[in-house]
């Protein structure tokens, strides 16, 4: 049962949010054997708490704009820096089995030992972890490697404030809708609602939507009851709150990574999509790099993605890449710079690794048709040259008469 201060908290996250204007006072529910389930409608208002209608005189509460000068203004709060906003719920989307869970579990566990994250330094505190994916030696198997790449015991995950929430095989609900459209909280969300209120914990991961939603998921209306009561527990926390979820057919098709209404997306005031890489007649071929793009913030910056590796139980960023396109179009460069050297050299024209000479062979290759038709410009082949010099593939040798000594860039035997 929530008690009465948190019940409080979570009716001012519906006036908060302009959903509600002012509720009447409710009555506890008697007292039962069976978890509570509270009744709410579609925009969250407690079906048996019908809304007090104001006068036809009241004033709207216009916010006072002209107190505002001379205030500092507020520094925008954030879970994960430019990625996670505090106080907000999100969206976490994969393709199952690309390793969605992995890298959410990684996330709490930055959280709880103040350490790094795919390059970002996590806000340090509590996080919980709910599970209805996968059992308890699973999640034991994967929490092993995370902990042992951050250097910490099952202890120090615990006293951190890492909480786990093992559901597979049970009841995971914690929305529902009815046949009438009304929308539920159930006595889990309930409990969640009050442990998140006790602890704080920086991140509630859910995991995942489909368990955790048994209403539809194309009503628009419904998507938008579920993300605010997501945003509810996310504003009790003080933290943020993430929702795992697989995306429909359609949505992997289109890149969009959502399942059901485009409502998913707006629901939500960030979201991630996790995506296996595809070679070119659209198979997920057996490999370990995957993309992680930021699909929605807010409040920072968008459009950024993240070429992960799995490795040793878990995914790390890939050689600083940005994305997978990115690494083919690196994959291309090299590859053509090597075929034009060799090409050149056996055409007797020599190329040199001089910026400054007249047949610097970046410049020469991006003059070349080649090039020209898979749009490689000179910078893209000097990155290639300084790539393949980094590897080993090319190197200056020197050849002509000792009197008169000169140099050339050449593949490497």
């Amino acid at each position: 049962m929530l008690n009465p201060a948190h019940r409080a908290m979570g009716l001012q996250v519906f006036k908060d949010l302009g959903y509600v204007r002012e509720m009447a006072p409710t009555e506890e529910p008697p007292h039962d054997d069976r978890p509570p389930v509270t009744s709410f409608d579609a925009f969250g208002h407690e079906a048996s708490a019908p809304l007090e209608q104001p006068s036809a005189t009241e004033k709207l509460a216009w916010l006072d704009l002209s107190a505002l000068d001379g205030q500092a203004v507020p520094e925008r709060k954030w879970a994960i820096k430019d990625r996670v906003p505090l106080r907000q719920a999100g969206l976490f989307s994969g393709e199952g089995g690309t390793g969605k869970s992995i890298i959410e579990l990684m996330k709490n566990v930055a959280h709880v030992t103040a350490k790094d994250w795919l390059g970002t330094l996590p806000e340090p505190g509590p996080a919980f972890y709910l599970g209805a994916e996968d059992d308890q030696d699973e999640i034991h198997i994967r929490l092993a490697a995370i902990a042992k790449h951050y250097d910490a015991t099952f202890k120090d995950l615990a006293d951190g404030g890492l909480r786990v929430l093992p559901l597979l095989g049970q009841d995971a609900t914690l929305v529902a809708a009815t046949k009438g459209g009304k929308v539920e909280v159930t006595g889990l969300y309930h409990r969640l609602y009050e442990a998140a209120g006790d602890i704080k914990p920086r991140n509630i991961s859910v995991d995942t939507l489909s368990r955790a939603f048994s209403g539809n998921e194309i009503d628009r209306v419904q998507v938008y009851a579920f993300a605010m009561h997501m945003q509810a527990l996310a504003k009790v926390a003080d933290g943020s709150v993430t929702v795992l979820s697989h995306p429909s057919l359609q949505g992997i098709n289109s890149g969009s990574g959502l399942s059901g209404s485009t409502a998913w997306h707006g629901a939500f005031r960030f979201r991630q999509y996790l995506k296996a890489a595809k070679s070119e007649d659209s198979e997920q071929p057996d490999n370990d790099l995957r993309e992680l793009e930021f699909k929605k913030n807010q409040y920072g910056p968008r459009g950024e993605t993240l070429v992960l590796r799995y490795q040793r139980g878990l995914f790390l960023p890939e050689g600083g890449a940005s994305s997978l396109d990115k690494l083919a179009r690196e994959g291309r460069a090299d590859e053509l710079f090597l075929d034009l050297l060799r090409r050149f050299a056996d055409q007797g024209r020599n190329v040199s690794a001089t910026p400054t000479a007249p047949n610097f062979a970046p410049t020469a290759f991006a003059a070349d048709p080649d090039a020209k038709r898979v749009g490689l410009r000179k910078p893209d082949l000097k990155d290639a040259m300084e790539r393949l010099f980094s590897a080993g593939k090319v190197h200056v040798e020197n050849y002509g008469r000792p009197s008169r000594p000169a140099s050339r860039l050449a593949v490497k035997p």
